[in-house]
């Protein structure tokens, strides 16, 4: 936990590939436990809020690994947020998610 000021940054900052795997590996890591997941699943939610449409599939797809009970409305609610922007072939990946939920 000592360093995730530092991964935040890298991802905010970074290439695609940097960007992907570092929200796959803060998801990872948020599913851990409740104390991972209460400090890393709102920069989550925000990445998934501000990131490029064609990005939402594949980045809430990972984010899943890190949702639970208690965070599962907020990360539904973002994703619905987006939906007007996604292309049909996007919609059912996260049409997807919302069943897996």
């Amino acid at each position: 936990m000592d360093h995730l000021e530092t991964l935040f940054s890298t991802i905010n900052k970074g290439s695609v590939i940097t960007v992907d795997k570092g929200i796959l590996t803060l998801a990872k890591l948020a599913s851990v436990n409740k104390q991972f997941n209460e400090r890393i699943f709102p920069f989550l939610l925000n990445h998934l809020e501000t990131c490029r449409s064609k990005e939402i599939p594949q980045h809430s797809e990972s984010t899943l690994l890190a949702v639970s009970n208690e965070n599962k409305e907020d990360f539904m609610n973002v994703l619905k947020k987006r939906e007007q922007y996604l292309t049909v072939s996007q919609l059912k990946r996260v049409e997807k998610i919302f069943k897996a939920l």
